[in-house]
């Protein structure tokens, strides 16, 4: 009879999540055959370079994982420029576009998502979610004088600045009373459009795009405040939807991405779920989604320790970053705050540096932003994983003191020191 580990771990979608998946079973030695299912044609790859070194330079090395040698050192089984195309939980089987199908003990999916769509079909008109996508924008930049980039995201304001420094015009437009308002806490957000205006690129904030049309010219966007939009073509960065389609068609539950417990099982707990459309438990209990190169490697951390029966990694704080210029931001925890919460400003350790603490109301950090400061926020990020509760002095000061917060996070002598019997 066939085992769990006969059949081994099919992983179906090759970006970060999956990649990483596979070849954490390989390199630990899981017993059985690993196979990785990708519908583009290139091994796993890295995405944070895309908006910004491999726009900037569609030569730049494209980030592979590792190099595409080390899946067959690893035994690992690739079959790119493949889909699946359905998952039949009673025989334990997926269906690949090609006709075959595929055994499986266990089934991580790892998906992703898909970019958000305008409501128009238009031939200069991008998104950016792969490698093709970032050459074909590259190659309308080597053509082009002027760009429309529609949503003031991340995804947006990175191909914003790149684009930027490429010598294009750019405007950019945002349905939101301001940039990056979906997670970034407003003197950040601030700081990074004003940055954008420096560079000279022109900001809309609180209009949408209500029609596009195109001719020889180039694109014609009509605004909802009536005002008119031309550019060379447009990059639209709106987010994305985790693609769940799989999931749904074969009965798991879902809820903006597959629900999944701590140690990343679905419904059905022999198929996991990793990366971007991982719904997982929140702090309140609910399922959320995480869309960052962090999460992407610590679920599928999580994943193969479920696999290979080992204990599941700690939690750490949410962490990301972006680069727009000569600015890295980086964010860890919650970094919107309540009505109940404070938010602290203070300089860097590093001059020029800025540091965003974010505060409930027991002075416990839930949150930091940091612009220019990487070494503080590595401090922030222990010091949110740990539930911290930073003393007075610390926040009076106008300069974040690392040597203090550090000392937070390590235990006192007194209480290291063993109980007598």
């Amino acid at each position: 009879m066939e085992t769990v580990t006969d059949a081994g771990v099919v992983i179906v979608g090759a970006g970060q999540a999956g990649g990483r998946v596979a070849l954490l079973l390989a390199q630990r030695g899981y017993p059985g055959p690993v196979t990785l299912v990708g519908a583009e044609t290139l091994p796993p790859y890295e995405r944070p370079p895309l908006s910004k070194e491999m726009l900037a330079d569609p030569r730049h090395p494209l980030p592979l994982l590792v190099p595409a040698e080390e899946y067959e050192r690893l035994a690992i089984v690739l079959r790119l420029g493949r889909r699946v195309t359905a998952i039949d939980r009673a025989r334990r089987r997926v269906m690949l576009d090609d006709g075959q199908s595929l055994p499986y003990g266990r089934l991580v999916l790892a998906t992703g998502g898909r970019p958000r769509q305008l409501p128009f079909t238009l031939e200069r008109l991008q998104v950016l979610r792969t490698v093709e996508d970032v050459r074909a924008i590259a190659a309308r930049a080597e053509q082009a004088a002027s760009v429309l980039v529609i949503g003031g995201g991340v995804i947006g304001l990175e191909v914003a600045a790149t684009l930027r420094r490429r010598g294009l015009a750019v405007t950019v437009v945002e349905v939101g009373s301001r940039l990056l308002g979906r997670n970034f806490p407003e003197p950040v957000a601030t700081a990074i459009a004003e940055r954008h205006a420096a560079e000279g690129v022109t900001v809309r904030t609180g209009v949408r795009v209500r029609a596009i049309s195109e001719d020889d010219a180039g694109l014609h966007a009509t605004l909802s405040d009536g005002g008119t939009i031309g550019a060379d073509f447009a990059v639209a960065g709106i987010g994305i939807t985790p693609d769940t389609a799989l999931a749904q068609d074969c009965g798991l539950v879902t809820d903006d991405g597959v629900v999944v417990d701590a140690d990343m099982r679905s419904s059905d707990p022999d198929i996991l779920a990793v990366g971007d459309m991982a719904a997982i438990p929140g702090p309140d209990g609910r399922p959320m989604r995480c869309e960052t190169w962090q999460n992407a490697n610590v679920t599928a951390e999580r994943a193969v320790a479920t696999i290979l029966g080992e204990a599941i990694p700690p939690g750490e704080a949410s962490w990301f970053w972006t680069d727009q210029y000569d600015l890295n931001v980086q964010l860890t925890g919650d970094t919107m705050i309540g009505d109940s919460g404070r938010l602290v400003e203070q300089r860097a350790t590093v001059a020029g540096g800025r540091l965003y603490l974010m505060l409930d109301g027991d002075c416990r950090l839930v949150g930091a932003a940091a612009i220019n400061a990487g070494r503080d926020m590595s401090v922030c990020r222990r010091l949110v994983a740990a539930g911290a509760v930073l003393p007075a002095d610390l926040l009076e000061s106008d300069r974040f003191d690392a040597r203090a917060a550090r000392a937070l996070l390590t235990p006192s002598p007194a209480s290291a020191r063993p109980v007598d019997a």
